[in-house]
């Protein structure tokens, strides 16, 4: 006696000659077969006999079909010990393209507290270092009171009833040759694409960026200036080029996939279900490919980005803690313009000019002496945050579309830490 059909099948003799077949959980349109053979004498009366001996003939039938049973069988556990071996050495591939290449390496010198600008960079290179986001619309601000300090541009305010305006202006004291790719691009694109050449005001900027018509046009550039943002940061060395982790990964997983195309051609020659394989191909185009994925997205600073980090988020610190340190002899005016771009980038300039109101309170702030903080005083001559505040609403509406498009964010209000380690990521 003989049963086809499930391998979980079974059949069995009772002591009473009933022949018992069991076969469990089988599906609608899944075949069973039982085949049975016994002599001829104990049918005597059947008019439907062979007068042919076909027991030597079944029996290597049986024994071929058998076999074929156990091959599948045997492969089928083969299959779905490569895929749970694929899937194990996969985890453990990435594991090992972390530590290989994506591992974060140490600082040469661990500090709390950085009192001086680590590098001159722009505020923008700077968001692109200290947080995954990127460059966000904070930086587009950072960037131009960047340029005010510089004295590239120059700053006034345009009282209107309650509400307040500010022009940037065109000065014609720098050549702007000395700017880099990204601070060029900006004068042109703000000044000459949405100003009249000579000023801008932040309602002109808000209402371009919102206007149907000019929309588009608005957040072309403005991904166009991450991009040479990005060109600019790449001239400082702080992450590395190497694809050593992609092609790491690519290698194995194609060997990977040529293993599945061996199995089944190996499967085709010993006859046997080739749908057995499926779950072994799903382990390495998941798996596979997830590693590879990762593999793509390693972006490991150097040591020199490493370092050059870690100071920054120093002074980071630093800039929210000066006003408790009492040996900090506090700098001049200029000094902290110079250091309030940054905190913008670095998405603490709300907390840092709520400090500067208190060390800077006896100092005389005015066209005289500062670029761009005599805009920030009251009629009694102490800072305040109102400007930053109108620059942070104009600003988060008028990128609002423009980040939603390139997943890049954070107003210079927010605080808190971005990806990355470090880095201020907000409400822009």
């Amino acid at each position: 006696m003989f049963g086809h059909g499930p391998l979980d099948g079974k059949v069995s003799i009772q002591d009473d000659g009933k022949i018992i077949y069991e076969v469990f959980g089988l599906s609608s349109r899944e075949m069973v077969e039982a085949r049975i053979l016994f002599p001829a004498s104990m049918i005597p009366y059947s008019s439907r006999i062979i007068n042919e001996n076909k027991f030597a003939e079944i029996m290597k039938e049986e024994l071929g079909w058998a076999k074929k049973a156990d091959r599948e069988m045997y492969f089928n556990i083969i299959v779905f010990l490569l895929a749970l071996l694929v899937v194990l050495f996969n985890i453990f591939l990435a594991i090992r393209l972390y530590f290989k290449y994506d591992k974060e390496l140490k600082p040469e010198v661990e500090m709390d507290y950085y009192r001086e600008l680590p590098q001159d960079i722009t505020p923008a290179v700077l968001s692109k270092l200290m947080s995954i986001q990127g460059v966000g619309s904070k930086d587009i601000m950072a960037t131009l009171m960047d340029l005010v300090r510089k004295k590239y541009l120059k700053i006034e305010e345009i009282p209107k009833g309650r509400k307040k305006d500010y022009k940037f202006i065109l000065t014609e004291e720098n050549d702007n040759a000395n700017l880099k790719e990204h601070e060029s691009y900006l004068i042109h694109w703000l000044f000459y694409s949405i100003g009249n050449g000579a000023s801008v005001t932040l309602k002109e900027i808000k209402d371009y960026a919102k206007a149907s018509r000019t929309q588009s046009s608005f957040r072309n550039n403005y991904n166009k200036w991450v991009k040479k943002v990005g060109k600019e940061f790449k001239k400082y060395n702080y992450f590395g080029e190497s694809k050593e982790g992609l092609k790491t990964a690519g290698k194995v997983v194609l060997m990977e996939f040529a293993g599945v195309f061996l199995l089944f051609a190996l499967g085709a020659l010993l006859k046997v279900q080739l749908f057995m394989i499926i779950p072994l191909l799903l382990a390495v185009i998941f798996t596979g490919f997830g590693v590879i994925i990762y593999g793509a997205l390693i972006r490991k600073k150097t040591q020199i980005g490493v370092n050059e980090y870690t100071k920054w988020r120093a002074f980071k610190q630093f800039l929210l803690h000066f006003s408790n340190m009492k040996d900090y002899e506090i700098p001049s005016i200029i000094v902290w313009e110079h250091y309030l771009v940054y905190a913008i980038s670095l998405g603490v300039a709300d907390k840092v000019i709520s400090k500067l109101k208190l060390v800077l309170s006896n100092q005389d702030i005015s066209l005289r002496n500062s670029t761009y903080l005599y805009c920030m005083t009251d009629r009694n001559g102490r800072i305040n945050n109102s400007m930053f505040r109108s620059f942070d609403k104009v600003f988060t509406s008028a990128f609002a579309t423009a980040s939603s498009s390139t997943g890049s964010g954070g107003g210079f209000s927010s605080g808190g830490g971005g990806g990355g380690g470090g880095g201020g990521a907000g409400a822009f």
